[in-house]
C-alpha cells in the first residue's frame, strides 16, 4: 500500500552486511550442558548465518537501523538436562524446521554479529516452553531476546501479571548454540499475536492489533493518525491482521477509530474509544519499573472487532531495556511526554482516567510490591536463578563482557523498588480526581485547522495520495480539492 522508494532507499548513506567476528574466547558445549539452563540449538542449512544490513533512517545522521534480514531456514531441538522438549526436525516448507532470522533495530545495531537478537518462525505450530498443553500454546511466532543478562525483562514481565494486563508474555532463560557455536543466553520468548487461547484475543475476521512504530518506514504497510502524522517519529504498522491480509476499508476503519480517538482526548470524551483500565494498567507499569525512554517504548492497541460495543485496548508491555533509568520517585517518561497519549489523559477536564490510575494504584499496590520483592528477592536461589547465574559467566566469557551476578541485579533492584515505590505512592495520592467541567466542543486542536473527507465522506489525514479530495476548511467552508505532486489545488 505505501512502500520505500528507489529515491529514498538512495538516501541511505550507510548500507553495509553484517560480517562475522571471532569471539573472544571458546565456550564448550559440554560446559554449556552442565549450566541447567534450556538449550537451544540451532542448525542451518549449509552453516548460513543470519544477517543483515545496516542502514540510516532518512533524514537522520546517527539513527541505524537493521532491514533486509534475511530468513535461514534450519533445525530447532531444545533439551533439559538429557531431556528432549522439542525437535522441529529438518527444514521442509509447510511441515517442519523453521526459520531464524535477525530481529530489532538498536539494540541488534550494537550487537556482535554472532549474538543478534532472532525471531523464530516455525513451520509447524508448537510450544516451545513445553508448558504441557501444546494444543493450548502452540504457536509459529517466538523470539530469543538478548535479555537474560538482566533482571529488567524477569521483572517487567512480572509487573505485568501482577497488574492484570491482559496478556503477559511467557518466557523461559535459554542457552543457545547455532551450527554448534555457543551464542550466550537469551530469553526464549512468545511474541505480539493473535493467539485466543493463550496470547492476544481479538476476533479472526474483525479483530486488529496495531503498534505505534518508529521504524515504520520500513514497512510496506503502514497509516497515520493526527498524533503521529507529518514530521512525526512514529506510524501505526500492523500486527494482525498481517500485512497480507489488509484491506482497504480494514485500514480505513482502524486509522478513523484511532483519528477519533486523538480527538476525544481534547474533548473529554475519551471514554467512548478506549478501555480507561487497560491504559491506566498500561502507564503504572512503565510508572513503576521507571521507563526512561519515552520514544521506543513499544506500544500496542488491540480492538476486539469492528463493531460499536468494543473499546480500544492496551493488551501488553513489551521492551524493557530502559527500566529503573528515570530518578526514584519521578514518573516515568511515558507519563509527561507528547510522544504519548498519557499526558492528555490525565490533564483532561474528563477525570476518569485519572481516577482509574489512582484507582489501579491503591487496589494493587500493597500486593503487589509485596509479591514482587519476594519474587526479585527468591529468584537467585531458584533452580533457574542458579542456572542463570552459571550461564551469565558463561556469556562473560564468549563475549568478553560484564553483567552483574543474578544475586547482585537482585538486590539492586530491591533498592531501586523501595525507594521508587514510596515516593510515587506520595505523588499519586496528590492527583486530583475530582471531575471539572468536560469540554463537548469541537476539538481544540482541530477547530482551527482544515478537516480532510474522501469521497466516501471518511475522515482522513492531510491526504498524501494523488487524487479528489473534500476539505472543510478552519472557516466552515466546504470545498473540492484535487491532489497532485504533493500539491493541493482547489477545483
Amino acid at each position: 500500500m505505501k512502500e520505500l522508494s528507489l529515491l529514498v532507499l538512495s538516501f541511505f548513506i550507510s548500507l553495509f552486511s553484517f560480517s562475522p567476528v571471532e569471539a573472544q574466547e571458546a565456550v564448550t558445549i559440554s560446559e554449556v550442558r552442565e549450566a541447567g539452563l534450556r538449550i537451544v540449538e540451532i542448525t542451518t542449512e549449509k552453516g548460513e548465518e543470519p544477517a543483515g544490513k545496516v542502514i540510516l533512517k532518512p533524514g537522520t545522521q546517527d539513527n541505524f537501523n537493521i532491514t533486509d534480514a534475511n530468513k535461514v531456514a534450519c533445525q530447532i531441538i531444545i533439551t533439559l538436562g538429557r531431556d528432549t522438549l522439542y525437535n522441529s526436525g529438518p527444514w521442509l516448507k509447510d511441515s517442519l524446521g523453521a526459520t531464524i532470522r535477525i530481529n530489532g533495530n538498536t539494540s541488534a545495531y550494537y550487537s556482535n554479529p554472532l549474538n543478534m537478537p532472532y525471531k523464530l518462525k516455525l513451520e509447524k505450530k508448537a510450544d516451545l516452553l513445553s508448558r504441557g498443553d501444546d494444543q493450548k500454546y502452540k504457536d509459529k511466532n517466538w523470539r530469543l531476546l538478548k535479555d537474560a543478562t538482566s533482571m529488567n525483562t524477569i521483572t517487567g514481565m512480572k509487573v505485568s501479571q501482577l497488574l492484570g494486563l491482559e496478556w503477559t508474555p511467557a518466557y523461559v532463560p535459554c542457552n543457545v548454540i547455532i551450527n554448534g557455536d555457543y551464542r550466550g543466553c537469551y530469553l526464549l520468548m512468545e511474541t505480539v499475536r493473535r493467539n485466543p487461547r493463550c496470547r492476544i484475543d481479538c476476533d479472526k475476521q474483525e479483530g486488529y492489533i496495531v503498534e505505534r512504530d518508529p521504524y515504520w518506514w520500513k514497512e510496506s504497510q503502514w497509516f497515520s493518525s493526527g498524533w503521529y502524522d507529518g514530521s512525526s517519529m512514529y506510524r501505526w504498522t500492523w500486527k494482525y491482521p498481517d500485512e497480507d491480509s489488509i484491506t482497504t476499508e480494514k485500514e480505513l476503519y482502524i486509522q478513523q477509530y484511532i483519528i477519533r480517538t486523538e480527538e476525544s482526548l481534547a474533548t473529554g470524551e475519551y471514554e467512548n474509544y478506549i478501555n480507561v483500565t487497560s491504559f491506566a494498567r498500561w502507564l503504572l507499569a512503565h510508572d513503576i519499573l521507571g521507563t526512561r525512554d519515552s520514544g521506543g517504548a513499544n506500544m500496542y492497541l488491540k480492538k476486539y472487532d469492528s463493531s460499536d460495543t468494543t473499546l480500544l485496548e492496551m493488551p501488553c508491555l513489551w521492551d524493557f531495556d530502559s527500566s529503573y533509568g528515570i530518578t526514584p520517585g519521578s514518573f516515568s517518561r511515558l507519563h509527561t511526554s507528547s510522544n504519548a497519549y498519557f499526558s492528555a489523559l490525565l490533564n483532561s477536564t474528563n477525570r476518569a482516567f485519572a481516577r482509574a490510575y489512582v484507582s489501579v494504584w491503591n487496589k494493587f499496590i500493597d500486593s503487589l510490591y509485596d509479591k514482587l520483592t519476594a519474587f526479585v528477592n527468591e529468584y537467585p536461589s531458584t533452580d533457574e536463578g542458579k542456572a542463570l547465574e552459571t550461564s551469565r559467566t558463561l556469556n562473560e566469557r564468549r563475549w568478553n563482557t560484564q553483567c552483574s551476578a543474578v544475586e547482585t541485579d537482585a538486590l539492586k533492584t530491591l533498592q531501586w523498588l523501595q525507594s521508587h515505590i514510596e515516593a510515587m505512592d506520595r505523588q499519586i495520592q496528590l492527583i486530583d480526581i475530582t471531575d471539572t467541567s468536560i469540554q463537548t466542543t469541537t476539538n481544540s486542536q482541530s477547530a482551527n485547522k482544515d478537516v480532510f473527507y474522501n469521497l466516501n465522506g471518511v475522515r482522513i489525514c492531510a491526504p498524501a495520495k494523488n487524487g479528489i479530495v473534500i476539505c472543510k476548511q478552519a472557516n466552515g467552508k466546504v470545498i473540492i480539492m484535487t491532489r497532485i505532486e504533493g500539491s493541493l489545488t482547489t477545483q
